[in-house]
């Protein structure tokens, strides 16, 4: 056997190797999924927090995100989404970490024109992305600061969850089912997983197009926002984020069926690399 063929032999069952410990992770960690809310894919939520909710790039910060791709400006693409989430009952969710915010942090205390330059603007690395590497997101960097500063600066039906974790995610788990999810972090064993409900994500942009439209807010340039559209702009952003960041660039990325006790999981490939600029 060739060096070549050695090594990839070695790859493939590290891969399968890492494949059967995420079943297993998928299997321990399933749980009911919690349409009220959403939460980011980071696999730094603690057991008990947010448990169930949509697993997706930013949280509804990141669908804002989304929104500033396709042309709506930062106040649109903030108050857009959360009046959508609290009218069906739920708060407007997004996420730092303890690295970003200093203790005893105000979550609505706008301090972006206070930040140490050797700290992350936000601890959400979707968005902290968006700010440094906008021409990956296509986005404008300052557009992506007003967004955050207006989140931060909003008080009613917010859901800001601080995460102290170090990123120690094995691979990203892209959950097709849409009963039931798995958490992301399994504090006994210590494994952390990104965690991303692709078609629970694909439910909720669909619903929210289609609100959009109901009230005539789904024109912006003289375009149409379609779900084709912002779905384009998400997967492109999603994309981004997982080529850039150290904790996920390159890892491999499972696709994950957990509709019944057993899960079913799969090798889908690897997460981009993506060099910064």
């Amino acid at each position: 056997m060739t060096d070549s063929a050695q090594a990839e032999l070695e790859k493939s069952q590290e891969v399968e190797n890492q494949r059967l410990e995420a079943q297993k992770h998928a299997q321990k960690m399933r749980v009911p999924v919690d349409n009220s809310k959403s939460k980011c894919v980071d696999g730094g939520y603690q057991e008990d927090q947010e448990v169930g909710a949509m697993a997706i790039p930013g949280g509804d910060l990141g669908v804002s995100m989304a929104l500033l791709r396709v042309g709506y400006s930062p106040a649109e693409a903030f108050s857009l989404v959360k009046n959508f989430v609290v009218d069906r009952g739920g708060k407007y969710s997004w996420h730092s970490d303890t690295h970003a915010e200093p203790s005893g942090h105000d979550e609505h205390e706008d301090h972006d024109h206070e930040h140490h330059h050797d700290k992350p603007v936000v601890g959400c690395g979707h968005c902290n992305a968006a700010i440094s590497q906008a021409e990956q997101y296509g986005v404008k960097s300052e557009d992506v600061s007003t967004l955050l500063s207006t989140i931060r600066n909003e008080q009613d039906n917010m859901n800001l969850v601080v995460l102290d974790r170090e990123h120690e995610e094995k691979a990203i788990l892209v959950v097709t089912s849409s009963d039931f999810t798995v958490k992301p972090w399994d504090q006994e064993d210590n494994n952390q997983y990104f965690i991303y409900d692709a078609n629970r994500h694909q439910q909720f942009l669909k619903e929210f197009v289609a609100e959009l439209a109901k009230n005539g807010k789904n024109q912006v340039n003289g375009q149409e926002v379609t779900f084709d559209s912002l779905w384009a702009a998400s997967q492109e952003q999603t994309n981004a984020t997982l080529g850039l960041l150290k904790s996920s660039k390159g890892k491999p990325m499972f696709t994950v069926d957990v509709s019944s006790e057993i899960p079913e999981v799969k090798l889908a490939g690897f997460a981009p690399v993506i060099e910064a600029h």
